[in-house]
């Protein structure tokens, strides 16, 4: 139980927290407020289960703060802190719904601890009740709610015989739908199965029971007709008339029952839910089409983002050759700079393309996904050009990517993932190709051999036989840095390792890497690392 203690005096504040932590009855005080207003904001940001009030506060009195908490939490239960001269106002607090009072002058930490024990008693068998109540009803409805379902998905599916008898079993489910103007919307908790652990049914069957009452309730309080059920896991349909077929205010009808179904679902059962919208349509010859509709709508959406309503017109849906059409440039612009080893280049263009994908949300789930695959396929073939067998892609084969790929369901998860086997793939592509011309692979290698002795840049020159001076202007365009600096790295990086194995003397140190004397060689040293050869030995 989480506790919240309110009175405008500080001292009391803490002197209750420690009665209540005195009772040892496992309680929990959340929080502590000078006055209602505080108070309410806190309940409405906090789980409270009891308020401990005084009654004469600044603001907001404990009188205004049960009148709203009654309003807007009435699971949350109040326990009076009075005086003698207050009874009236106890009296009063007890009428809008007070568990009780205790006065201040006589609490005692036993006195404290049976009240509470009393308020826990009473919460404990009201939720009992209300669970037993609710089961009973679960239970006589399952069977008529699975008949139900079952004639609704042939309906769907447009079995002749459901077609004919529906006005017959409009009747017989007492179900208030005519076989005209009907509208349909798909219906998902968001995040299932993990909303399951902040629902306030925590079982799945009971839950989706009461998923279909409370959208049962809503649909016909909207438009006094209209039933819902379970099509499979987590998917449910909901049937009604649409007031019109006229498309502003059909769209307006609709989205407004929408949300009226979304809200009482968190409202009640505290689940967030996605809508999907069909058309609505003349005759019941369309059902197939609009559940087809509606799921589209709610698979597009949630693709983007949860908690989600659209109408299916909305969407701005073309056929999948159209939409290769516009993702099919964007991996030819990405496989050209993969051929031209600008792999930064590369990355960019895909991330500019799918943060703009997101902005538009104009590619349907399958029509990214299919982006995806094309890319990582076309960017494989790029590889296998280098080197047509490598084991390290093997895990890259088309039934282990389609497999990953159907276990994503949201544009986040595809997006992350994409990223993250480009990424892989440019690595490989990177460490296969070639990154310097031959000549100065050539020069790396004479460099790495040589470096202790005393090498100009003209022995390398003629090593690998080019011409000193467009050597030089090479190895800088290729890598950044100039011949001298390039050696200078080479050989303080051998120093290093020579330094960390225990080479303790500097004339023999610099004379392994190159050079002549002892002096000018930890003049280097710290140049180039900012210590010198001693300092750097007694930090490592």
């Amino acid at each position: 139980m989480n506790i919240l203690i309110v009175d405008d005096e500080a001292q009391i504040r803490r002197w209750f927290e420690a009665l209540v932590d005195r009772t040892d009855l496992g309680v929990k005080v959340s929080g502590t407020c000078g006055n209602g207003k505080e108070a309410l904001e806190f309940c409405r940001a906090n789980q409270v289960d009891l308020v401990i009030t005084d009654i004469k506060m600044p603001i907001m009195n404990g009188l205004e703060l049960i009148r709203h908490l009654s309003a807007e939490h009435p699971s949350i239960r109040t326990l009076i802190l009075s005086s003698y001269d207050e009874f009236q106002y106890a009296s009063e607090a007890l009428k809008l719904g007070a568990a009780d009072y205790i006065l201040k002058a006589e609490v005692t930490v036993d006195g404290l601890r049976e009240v509470i024990r009393t308020i826990q008693t009473r919460m404990e068998s009201e939720r009992q009740r209300k669970e037993e109540v609710y089961t009973l009803k679960s239970t006589l409805n399952e069977n008529q709610y699975a008949l139900r379902a079952i004639y609704f998905k042939d309906l769907i599916r447009g079995h002749p015989a459901a077609l004919h008898e529906f006005r017959s079993k409009m009747t017989g489910f007492r179900i208030v739908l005519a076989d005209k103007h009907l509208m349909m919307m798909t219906v998902s908790l968001d995040d299932y199965p993990n909303c399951l652990s902040h629902a306030k049914i925590q079982t799945p069957l009971l839950l989706d029971l009461a998923v279909i009452n409370i959208m049962d309730e809503t649909i016909r309080n909207e438009t006094g007709g209209g039933c819902s059920f379970l099509y499979q896991e987590n998917v449910f349909v909901v049937m009604c008339n649409a007031g019109s077929l006229i498309g502003k205010s059909s769209r307006e009808e609709s989205i407004r029952h929408a949300h009226r179904i979304s809200n009482n679902l968190q409202e009640f059962l505290q689940v967030p839910a996605s809508v999907g919208i069909s058309e609505p349509y003349p005759d019941l010859s369309q059902l197939e089409r609009q559940f087809r509709e509606s799921a589209e709508a709610l698979r597009q959406k949630r693709f983007y983002g949860k908690r989600n309503i659209v109408w299916f017109p909305d969407l701005k849906l073309v056929h999948s050759n159209n939409q290769r059409k516009d993702w099919h440039p964007v991996v030819i612009d990405i496989s050209y700079h993969v051929e031209m080893e600008s792999y930064e280049r590369a990355l960019q263009v895909l991330l500019s393309y799918m943060a703009n994908n997101l902005q538009t949300k104009e590619s349907s789930e399958s029509s990214f996904k299919a982006f995806c695959l094309e890319l990582i396929y076309t960017i494989l073939q790029k590889i296998r050009k280098i080197e047509q067998q490598i084991d390290r892609l093997a895990r890259y084969n088309s039934a282990t990517l389609h497999e990953e790929l159907s276990g994503l369901h949201t544009f986040e998860e595809v997006k992350n993932w994409l990223l993250r086997i480009v990424t892989e793939l440019l690595k490989e592509a990177k460490k296969l190709r070639p990154s310097y011309s031959e000549p100065i692979r050539q020069a790396f290698r004479y460099l790495n051999s040589q470096f202790a002795e005393d090498i100009s840049l003209q022995q390398v020159a003629d090593y690998v036989h080019l011409n000193k001076t467009y050597l030089s202007e090479l190895f800088k365009k290729e890598t950044g840095i100039t011949f001298n600096d390039h050696l200078t790295r080479i050989r303080i990086d051998k120093a290093k390792e020579l330094i960390i194995a225990g080479e303790e003397k500097m004339g023999a140190l610099a004379e392994l890497v190159g050079y002549p004397n002892a002096s000018y060689f930890t003049k280097v040293f710290k140049k180039t690392t900012g210590m010198t050869p001693l300092e750097y030995k007694q930090r490592k």
